[in-house]
């Protein structure tokens, strides 16, 4: 008993002087009793890192968007998204060794979840803004801003002539993208009306809901081509976007740099200009 007794006493003191030095700080401030820095945290790896450790990326998108990114129903599982955009996707994962998964969502959640950092990219149709540039990273633009303009029942085109024809009209648009940011800084004296997805606002111009629908041009003419009631007005809105651009989570520099290098590849190529004019023809043979 007294060698266990003596024991618990050497415990004892030493816990108590340990207990002292950390509470007392009188340590050195340069002392160097470990060389090897053992305790130091390690360095976080970053999304790049983990995309090639992972031999993944993930792109999230919303596919309503034609000719950026829309649905074939005749193809199934990663090869029913298509587009111009899905191309650019499919090439960067080519590049950086990787295979791509694309995560369809509505237009709200693609934000948020790259923000969030829940996803790598979001090669989307995107354009940029200081607003979102303030929640997540963005690359270097691969399309050059395109005309931004209205949807209009054909009967009346002629009828708008200037922004200011459309006071007092009921203009729709899709939540939370430029167009919804063009309505409301440009068309001030016009009611705005919200929708979820840019279909449900086209649906509405056509059944006379609203008399407009804010539009990118390239994406109203689609829908003029399947529907021959409706027609892009000449109005266009003043368009000081620098283009379309990559969402990526805050911070991720290294998975921007090395996606920038592959979007001078594709722009000295030509390429999206290509995929772009055969996703137009493409999303014309499917009626979208």
């Amino acid at each position: 008993m007294k060698k266990k007794n003596w024991f618990a006493l050497l415990l004892t003191a030493a816990l108590s002087l340990s207990l002292l030095a950390g509470c007392g700080g009188s340590q050195p401030s340069d002392s160097t009793d470990s060389g090897d820095n053992a305790d130091a945290p390690a360095a976080s790896e970053s999304r790049l890192d983990k995309v090639l450790k992972a031999g993944k990326i993930t792109n999230v998108c919303e596919p309503y968007f034609a000719p950026y990114e829309f649905i074939d129903n005749t193809k199934s599982g990663q090869e029913q998204f298509r587009g111009a955009d899905m191309e650019l996707a499919r090439y960067i994962a080519k590049e950086l060794g990787v295979e791509l998964e694309i995560v369809p969502l509505e237009w709200s959640a693609v934000l948020t979840g790259v923000g969030a950092g829940k996803y790598d990219m979001a090669v989307a149709g995107m354009a940029y803004t200081p607003e979102r540039a303030e929640t997540m990273a963005m690359s270097k633009v691969y399309k050059p801003g395109g005309d931004q303009g209205l949807l209009v029942p054909a009967d009346k085109v002629d009828e708008y002539t200037s922004l200011a024809d459309f006071a007092g009209k009921r203009v729709g648009f899709q939540s939370g993208t430029v167009q919804e940011q063009n309505v409301l800084t440009q068309l001030p004296d016009s009611e705005p009306v919200t929708f979820d997805i840019i279909q449900n606002a086209v649906l509405a111009l056509d059944s006379g809901k609203v008399d407009a629908v804010s539009v990118s041009v390239p994406n109203g003419e689609m829908f003029v081509s399947t529907n021959p009631k409706l027609a892009v007005s000449s109005v266009l809105f003043d368009n000081s976007m620098n283009g379309n651009v990559i969402g990526f989570p805050k911070g991720e520099t290294e998975l921007v740099d090395a996606v920038n290098k592959i979007i001078d590849q594709v722009l000295e190529q030509g390429l999206y200009d290509q995929w772009l004019e055969e996703a137009t023809a493409e999303a014309e043979n499917l009626g979208l």
